[in-house]
């Protein structure tokens, strides 16, 4: 079957060049012969999801002299670190420098800031943050769980390592959000394997009890066990139950079997969160782990 537009991506302005009026649009994407890239961009289903598609597909609806930045220089460098529903907004990122003026009424998010040469690359036909700059950007500007998950998720993925982004950190002067990108640097782990044990971590450091050991290993009766974040010496296990992969009847009976060996064996003690208990007001969560550490534990500030 030919691909449509030869596999390129396309603004959906353009479908009626291509011979697509937009009931055969609506109804090549409910059957899945279309796929939305993001607000405004279609593409081929059967093309692969590769970064010149990603890039192909950003150049169409960023503004001349823009760079790509923040989540969306993250998905061109494969990484997801939307939070939750971010992806539904389905507005690409960027940013020009002071002074160029920022465009309006377009299907893209564009925020002003400094831009030095070393900071960004070209890739395609466009530029995008450096790999560096944007684990940098997300720390100093996302919210606060949020920026520690996703600088997390990116040196999970080698797009950077924790020491260059410290280093890089480190140097910054004046720039909003420098503050929280030097304090989370050094919590950056990327043992954590999904964005809600991120969270939790957090949340435990936030409320002062310390840095736990993340994916701790047991070994026992020749058998491996991981846990998301463990106090070894109390023998206390914090784990987080997401609902992508905690939520049906077979995962939760293999947690159930898991976790009751090593609580009936070795004595190990289990606080479970899960994303109602993570934000919120209610402060149960880390509250159950200061008990089971004999720690008291500080107010919720996000």
């Amino acid at each position: 079957m030919e691909t449509i537009n030869e596999g390129r991506p396309f603004r959906t302005a353009s479908c009626p060049d291509l011979g697509l009026p937009s009931h055969q649009v609506r109804h090549l994407v409910r059957t899945h012969r279309l796929r939305r890239v993001f607000r405004g961009v279609l593409v081929d289903a059967s093309v692969a999801d590769t970064r010149e598609l990603r890039v192909a597909a950003l150049a169409l609806v960023i503004p001349e002299g823009a760079t790509i930045s923040d989540h969306s220089a993250a998905w061109v460098y494969g990484v997801d670190t939307y939070p939750p529903g971010g992806m539904r907004e389905m507005r690409p990122m960027c940013m020009v420098r002071h002074g160029f003026g920022r465009p309006k009424g377009l299907r893209a998010v564009v925020r002003q800031t400094t831009m030095p040469d070393p900071d960004f690359v070209t890739i395609g036909d466009v530029k995008v943050t450096s790999p560096i700059r944007t684990v940098s950007d997300l720390l100093r500007l996302a919210w606060r769980p949020h920026a520690l998950a996703a600088a997390d998720a990116l040196v999970r993925a080698g797009v950077a390592t924790r020491l260059e982004v410290m280093e890089h950190v480190a140097t910054l002067r004046r720039l909003p959000g420098t503050r929280q990108a030097q304090e989370l640097a050094p919590l950056i782990d990327p043992r954590a394997q999904t964005a809600g044990e991120s969270w939790m971590r957090l949340r435990l450091i936030d409320a002062g009890l310390p840095v736990p050991d993340v994916d701790h290993r047991i070994l026992h009766r020749g058998r491996e066990y991981w846990l998301d974040s463990a106090y070894v010496a109390q023998r206390v296990a914090v784990e987080y139950d997401g609902r992508e992969v905690h939520s049906d009847e077979k995962d939760r009976a293999h947690d159930g079997g898991r976790r009751g060996t090593l609580t009936d064996e070795l004595a190990w003690k289990f606080v479970i969160a899960t994303f109602e208990r993570i934000f919120g007001v209610d402060d149960s969560f880390e509250r159950e782990v200061g008990e089971l550490l004999g720690l008291p534990v500080r107010p919720r500030t996000w």
